[in-house]
């Protein structure tokens, strides 16, 4: 028996041990930013042409394996010239990453065009190999004609990105997507939709897309996003009511929640960074991992001028998982 194990490919040996680390982090686009410079409500230093190397450091020191990010623009993407796109920062910095944002306005193929609330998912690339990508709006007019009126109040350009990537540590795959479900108040044949309604439609139809369109039968999958609601709303319920857990709930549920992360639930700063505000509107939800541990990474990093700031006003949220 002892020969056949150490016959074992290194990969098969590392099945099921391999541990995973998984965050998100919505990290404000450039439009949003700027607004509320000229506002008077925001520190200049939060611009993002003042603090995308605080960004990409805290990135860094988040150390994930893979991590989905939020409310990505044509600045943050590298589609604006004389602007360095976040992932070559992140390198040049020292960061052995890859990343992928597609258009979220464009819904044609190729996936490419502007950027405007969109999303991207970034990986350490000496682990993994990317096998497949896409992107399914979250009205769902876009990505599957026909399905408009069952997707009912869905958000324009929501959407939802993924990637399928082959894990070369655990020898397997796994599906990551990043989303935010996030819910203005509209119009439908001028009737009044608020804000609620398209924020739970639009978390409603992320699970059935997820559950039907986008995740193979039996892969293990990861959900990171700025759900735009807390845990006690419906769309959050709706979210955690089918195959994906909350990583925070499910180590609560245990009793194996960190001291700090009891105490303490805020995922976001606020503009004048005087206090932590906004509850726990960022989620990373998994199916068919085991949950190590849960952290929220609330540290001020350098900007341009060398003054010390939260480089955006959500914070990295990590999880430790394992397949």
């Amino acid at each position: 028996m002892v020969l056949i194990l150490l016959s074992l490919p290194m990969t098969a040996q590392k099945k099921g041990r391999s541990p995973l680390k998984a965050g998100t982090y919505e990290i404000g686009n450039s439009f949003n930013r700027r607004v509320q410079v000229e506002k008077g409500a925001l520190s200049a230093q939060r611009m993002w042409c003042n603090s995308a190397a605080a960004v990409a450091d805290a990135i860094l020191d988040a150390d994930c394996d893979i991590l989905g990010i939020q409310d990505v623009c044509d600045s943050i993407a590298g589609r604006r010239d004389g602007v360095e796109p976040l992932i070559d920062i992140i390198r040049r910095r020292g960061g052995d990453y890859d990343w992928l944002v597609l258009s979220n306005t464009n819904p044609n193929f190729p996936l490419e065009g502007p950027v405007s609330n969109g999303n991207g998912v970034i990986w350490r690339a000496s682990r993994f190999e990317l096998r497949d990508y896409g992107i399914h709006w979250l009205s769902g007019i876009y990505d599957k004609p026909g399905r408009a009126k069952e997707l009912k109040y869905g958000n324009a350009n929501a959407s939802v990105m993924w990637v399928r990537l082959y894990d070369r540590l655990a020898g397997r795959e796994l599906l990551f997507a990043s989303a935010a479900p996030n819910g203005p108040t509209q119009y439908d044949k001028g009737q009044r939709v608020v804000y609620h309604e398209i924020n739970l439609a639009n978390c409603r139809n992320l699970v059935e897309l997820m559950r039907n369109d986008i995740v193979p039968e039996g892969m293990p999958s990861i959900i990171a996003l700025n759900a735009h609601n807390a845990p006690s709303h419906d769309g959050y319920k709706e979210l955690t009511g089918s195959l994906w857990f909350d990583v925070h709930d499910r180590l609560q549920e245990e009793g194996s929640l960190g001291e700090e992360a009891v105490k303490v639930k805020d995922t976001c700063n606020s503009n004048d960074e005087t206090k932590w505000q906004g509850g726990r509107p960022d989620h990373i939800l998994e199916d068919g991992f085991s949950v190590k541990s849960y952290s929220v990474l609330r540290r001020k990093y350098p900007t341009a001028d060398g003054s010390l700031h939260y480089p955006a006003l959500h914070f990295p949220v990590v999880a430790g998982l394992g397949y």
